[in-house]
């Protein structure tokens, strides 16, 4: 599956295997919750770049997942809690992104999840899952997510995480 992955060309060698070890030990080896969901997100995308109205970097980090049973409320929609447990996984991952690009330290824990539910999303559906920093702050960092239903061609949900720096003991 890694070498399915698009790197933006400002990333070295050991950025990428840096950023794609995260994404293992996140998604795969060590989840504590929700591992039957994140295992099967695909990374697909991760771009570091300049964005144009600050000059500051940032990080696009996409993943795709195909919507299944274990995904559903009892009524055969994707369930909130499912989406704001991908919002959490795959902005922290683009975080980390930026994290490792930026050659920075420190460990981050959520702060606030903004969800917005737009439309419902199906067993059966793709979903595709665009993750884009906002902000990098001393203390503070954020990201958004956008859940699109790619086989429908919908949005299905969107949010906005902030993260605080842990306490140095």
């Amino acid at each position: 599956m890694a070498s399915d992955v698009r790197f933006s060309s400002n990333l070295s060698p050991q950025q990428r295997a840096a950023i794609l070890d995260f994404e293992d030990r996140v998604m795969r080896r060590d989840p504590r919750f929700g591992k039957e969901t994140t295992s099967r997100l695909e990374l697909r995308e991760v771009d570091v770049y300049e964005r144009r109205e600050d000059k500051k970097m940032h990080a696009r980090v996409v993943f795709e997942i195909d919507m299944a049973e274990d995904m559903l409320n009892l009524v055969g929609n994707m369930h909130g809690g499912c989406v704001m447990h991908l919002i959490d996984v795959c902005t922290t991952l683009a975080l980390n992104a930026l994290k490792i690009a930026l050659n920075k330290k420190g460990d981050y824990v959520s702060h606030g999840i903004n969800t917005v539910f737009h439309a419902p999303a199906k067993v059966g559906a793709r979903l595709e899952l665009i993750n884009n920093t906002t902000a990098w702050g001393s203390r503070a960092v954020s990201a958004r997510t956008e859940i699109w239903d790619i086989t429908n061609r919908r949005l299905v949900a969107t949010g906005i995480q902030n993260q605080m720096q842990t306490a140095r003991l």
